[in-house]
């Protein structure tokens, strides 16, 4: 009787064990809602009609080996990223100037260096130089400029909190403080509210700007004025749609898509 006793004892406790090991595990659901996505493309409209589109490709590695970018009746725009040991060693931006008088340029950064704060991209033969300060993978700052002529240059600079949240840019001399921040939800690849350049680079070099997303900005020059977007997350919190108005009849809008990392 002590042995069956001993016996049922052991094979409860190892009923136990097995239902707490069950749930412990995520179920499929949970494993769905943590799923990694990289952002794919964003289509952007203006009454309704498609103005622009910008398209992110990856190579093998999940890196960007190209972004493309279309004005509609403007501009067509196209990044193309090359890497050494999985470092950026070049970058070149292709502009086509759709309109016939327009003047179409190749910019080919090819000598790049960079550090733990500092990137330097240098295109000898278009005369251009980009410096981005960053720090914990945040944007400080960042110089455009002639190569031959450095003190001609357009500078802009950020400020965040404590939070790592965006709180003031200053970009070629327009301020725009930020506000009303998201909380828990993916970064807008497109920038939301927040007015500055060098986007793409900051993409490629996968840096960002601001920890979470402000929804309202303050434009302090002549002409001052406060906006606000609105936007909308799938259910992992990437932002899918960024609006100019609450409105259900709103046309006026940017639809962003991923894909699986």
């Amino acid at each position: 009787m002590k042995k069956q006793n001993l016996l049922l004892t052991i094979l409860i406790a190892i009923f136990i064990m097995s239902c707490s090991s069950d749930d412990s595990q995520p179920n499929e659901e949970e494993e769905t809602n943590t799923e990694l996505k990289l952002y794919k493309k964003t289509n952007s409209y203006n009454d309704g009609i498609l103005t622009s589109s910008q398209e992110v490709f990856y190579n093998s590695d999940n890196k960007i080996e190209s972004v493309t970018l279309n004005e509609i009746d403007y501009l067509n725009r196209t990044f193309t990223v090359n890497y050494t040991n999985g470092n950026v060693s070049g970058i070149t931006r292709s502009t086509d100037i759709i309109n016939p008088n327009g003047t179409d340029e190749t910019i080919n950064y090819n000598n790049i260096t960079s550090t733990n704060s500092n990137i330097i991209l240098v295109s000898d033969a278009s005369d251009k130089t980009l410096e981005i300060e960053f720090s914990n993978g945040y944007v400080n700052s960042t110089k455009f400029y002639p190569t031959s002529m450095p003190n001609n240059v357009f500078t802009q600079s950020f400020t965040r909190n404590l939070d790592n949240q965006l709180i003031s840019n200053n970009t070629g001399g327009d301020v725009f403080e930020y506000s009303n921040f998201d909380s828990n939800k993916k970064l807008d690849p497109y920038g939301s509210v927040m007015e500055y350049e060098h986007n793409t680079f900051f993409m490629i070099f996968d840096l960002r700007v601001s920890k979470d997303n402000p929804l309202t900005a303050t434009y302090n020059f002549s002409g001052a004025g406060t906006y606000s977007n609105f936007l909308e997350y799938d259910e992992q919190g990437y932002v899918t749609k960024v609006s100019y108005d609450n409105t259900s009849s709103n046309s006026n809008y940017s639809a962003h898509e991923y894909i699986a990392e």
